[in-house]
């Protein structure tokens, strides 16, 4: 079984991207742009925004926490 520390320490990584995720995409930014700046697959990036829109959910933690499940 994994470690809390490190299963919260992954789970802080993954909402700080999908903070910078949403923020260039407010920016107006492509996924392509936004895969490339941030060095994420295109296809994560597009499950974070299909997240975003599916759900009306702009909340990193909660986005996250779709994507675990």
């Amino acid at each position: 079984m994994e470690h809390p520390s490190i299963a919260d320490e992954t789970l802080r990584e993954k909402i700080k991207g999908i903070e910078q995720i949403l923020a260039l995409y407010k920016e107006g930014k492509t996924i392509i742009e936004i895969a490339g700046s941030l060095d994420f697959a295109q296809s994560y990036v597009q499950d974070v925004l299909l997240c975003v829109q599916a759900s009306a959910e702009e909340d990193p933690a909660a986005i996250a926490m779709l994507l675990e499940g």
